[in-house]
């Protein structure tokens, strides 16, 4: 007998790649400079990711908005001279659509994703104002067609770890919390959000080192494709890990 009818997963390090992504779309911009003989791509990757840590540190204080970030990285990257030349607007353009339209998943995530949604319903909850630009990542990433049910907060309106935004996916479902187990990195936003919403949680650590936080997972899995096994297995007790 199947211990759950859903499992749900955040996006960003959990099925797709965030950081991979953006070093792919920064590979990009280095590739459609016209000055191909300037700066070598080693110390352009490392002046891009320099500059956009802060970009963000700045998006997290509040003082940059999400639709900016790329533009204030790459306005920067052209003062310092990181650009060869390039028009800001346009390396910032390309490299948003890049992106968007070539983002990384996950190692094994369209692999499990295609076996687990044989036996179960899936889908996403995921921290993004943008919804249209999460959208159209999960689509080009090929993740989009394996999804029965997609939560995005900047169309719900709040964000992981409200327990509102989980609630809406149960409501979309027709689940109770206790149907479903939901897959995140996060032991802030994922964890306590869905143990919150009454989910049982199974914490993906491959982008983290262990956490003394006070949430503790039902699971822990290091690889995506230790899922199918986990769900397969009998009840387990609390905090089983995988691998």
């Amino acid at each position: 007998m199947r211990r759950y009818d859903a499992v749900l997963f955040d996006v960003d390090d959990t099925l797709l790649d965030f950081r991979a992504s953006e070093e792919a779309a920064c590979r990009h911009v280095f590739d459609s400079r016209t000055d191909l003989s300037a700066t070598p791509f080693a110390l352009f990757a490392a002046a891009f990711l320099g500059v956009h840590n802060t970009t963000w540190d700045l998006y997290m204080a509040g003082t940059v908005g999400r639709a900016d970030v790329f533009r204030v990285t790459f306005e920067q990257l052209a003062i310092t001279g990181y650009l060869d030349g390039m028009d800001p607007a346009v390396a910032a353009l390309t490299c948003q659509d890049w992106f968007v339209l070539h983002s990384v998943p996950e190692p094994e995530a369209l692999r499990v994703l295609a076996l687990l949604r044989a036996r179960y319903m899936t889908g996403v909850v995921s921290n993004y104002e943008l919804a249209d630009i999460q959208r159209k990542r999960l689509a080009s990433s090929g993740l989009a067609e394996l999804l029965d049910v997609v939560v995005i907060s900047g169309d719900s309106g709040v964000e992981k770890p409200d327990p509102a935004i989980f609630d809406e996916a149960l409501r979309r479902l027709g689940l109770r919390p206790s149907q479903c187990l939901f897959v995140g990195d996060s032991l802030f936003s994922d964890a306590a959000g869905a143990q919150n919403a009454g989910m049982d949680f199974c914490w993906y650590r491959r982008h983290h080192a262990d956490s003394s936080a006070l949430t503790t997972p039902a699971y822990v899995i290091n690889s995506l494709s230790e899922l199918p096994d986990l769900l397969a297995a009998p009840d387990a007790p609390e905090r089983r890990i995988a691998g």
